[in-house]
């Protein structure tokens, strides 16, 4: 069996969890602009990597959430109602968050409650901006990563006409990044998804594969409230419910049923480019597949050309182990990739049609209409991490500009055999082949 290492897998999480901290601060403190030293209160939508639906409202030490845990159709099965104490943040970047069990509870939806919650879990906030959440197993019998932006409320009516870019929060998936388009109310979307394909063995060169069970989708309007569309697709053999929280920044979250996990994205105008990963300071996390989540510090040096590369050098946990890893564009192509056994795919050629594909991606409306997004390597703010890496893991990841600042996401790809299992589903995989074996954020300092 071919795995990420633990110490790459959350070098990954750790840059995640580091850009979302940068964002955060990039905002200023907790603290009211007009009435310093007084608390705000923001409340942040989040998907997680089983594909949740949660807000979390942070008021100084104070955290309240309702974390909706969904099924396999995005129907919510039950709500947990979550009162708890933060701790100040540590030097790491995290604070920890202890529930109150005398007022926390567990409402039903459609199957009863477990017990209510209970336990401590850790968070990392860009106060105003973004958050992460980390919940554990031991309290709610399920492991996840719960990423998300600062809500914008008012959203309901505001146009979201544009082009994202986006990558999948999920492990175990196939399909891991691409696009969309959206009309101005997120019903009308056509889509783009992509993964890849190493014919069942580990070492070879991959083929980027367009896996996209349909290329556009007119949603059923289940109405928005408090700037979160809710969205039913009726197209399959179930009616699937989406909700999507669009910020007026042009940050976009997009969580899914249970088991395909969720999806965060930002308008086109807000990609990153490798010259803004050059001389930098990173904080985040990586939740991997096969270990616990472990933060990472990070930073960067100058920007080398020929071809242009940023060479990221990071520390996970509290390991002293440091791995430097270089970031290039995936549209960069004057010179060959160092990685082999396996390379990179190629991201420039045409994606090769899967088999639920509807038709050839040449026909797709974002490889056809105006603009033209032919190839992955044509997707704005899209990155592939390169040497430093030393074993057959490779990472993706999207960046975008917010306030200024760096804000990474991103994902390890590893062969997986039908004898290991799915953390997504619990049951072994169904083919050998590659799959989203951990994400990661990071924000820059």
């Amino acid at each position: 069996m071919m795995k990420t290492n633990k110490l790459e897998n959350s070098i990954l999480m750790w840059v995640f969890i580091a850009l979302i901290s940068v964002l955060l601060v990039s905002c200023g403190g907790s603290s009211s602009p007009d009435n310093p030293g007084v608390d705000t209160s923001t409340t942040y939508s989040t998907t997680s990597n089983k594909g949740d639906y949660s807000e979390w409202t942070l008021s100084g030490s104070n955290l309240t959430a309702a974390w909706n845990v969904e099924n396999d159709t995005g129907g919510v099965d039950y709500i947990y109602n979550i009162v708890a104490t933060c701790s100040a943040e540590a030097a790491d970047g995290t604070r920890s968050c202890s529930i109150d069990t005398t007022v926390s509870s567990c409402t039903d939806g459609l199957q009863i409650c477990p017990d209510s919650p209970t336990g401590t879990f850790d968070l990392m906030d860009v106060p105003g901006v973004a958050l992460f959440v980390h919940t554990s197993d031991t309290s709610y019998g399920s492991d996840q990563l719960h990423v998300g932006f600062a809500k914008n409320s008012n959203a309901c009516t505001d146009d979201v006409t544009g082009d994202y870019t986006f990558i999948r929060t999920g492990l175990g998936l196939d399909q891991n990044i691409g696009m969309f388009r959206s009309d101005t109310n997120f019903i009308s979307v056509a889509h783009s998804d992509f993964g890849f394909d190493d014919g069942g063995t580990a070492t070879a060169t991959p083929r980027v594969m367009y896996r996209s069970g349909s290329d556009r989708v007119t949603f059923n309007d289940a109405g928005c409230s408090n700037g979160v569309r809710t969205r039913t697709d009726t197209s399959g053999t179930s009616v699937d419910t989406f909700r999507a929280m669009i910020t007026q920044s042009g940050l976009f979250l997009l969580d899914l049923p249970a088991g395909q996990g969720g999806l965060v994205a930002f308008k086109t105008d807000k990609a990153a480019t490798v010259a803004n990963f050059a001389n930098k300071s990173f904080k985040g996390i990586s939740f991997p597949d096969n270990a616990g989540p472990e933060l990472i510090s990070a930073t960067s040096g100058a920007m080398s050309t020929s071809p242009d590369r940023v060479t990221l050098s990071a520390t996970v946990g509290a390991s002293t182990t440091t791995m430097n890893l270089s970031v290039r564009a995936l549209s960069a192509v004057t010179t060959a990739d160092s990685l082999t056994s396996p390379a990179y795919p190629d991201f420039t050629g045409i994606p090769v049609k899967d088999s639920r594909a509807p038709g050839p991606f040449s026909t797709n409306p974002l490889a056809m209409d105006s603009p033209t997004y032919p190839t992955v390597a044509s997707i704005p703010g899209t990155f592939k991490f390169e040497a430093g890496l030393t074993d057959t893991g490779r990472v993706i990841a999207v960046a975008m500009i917010f306030n200024n600042k760096l804000i990474v996401v991103g994902m390890v790809y590893n062969h997986r055999s039908t004898f290991d299992t799915n953390p997504a589903t619990g049951l072994n995989f169904n083919q050998d082949n590659l799959y989203n074996t951990g994400n990661f954020i990071l924000f820059e300092k």
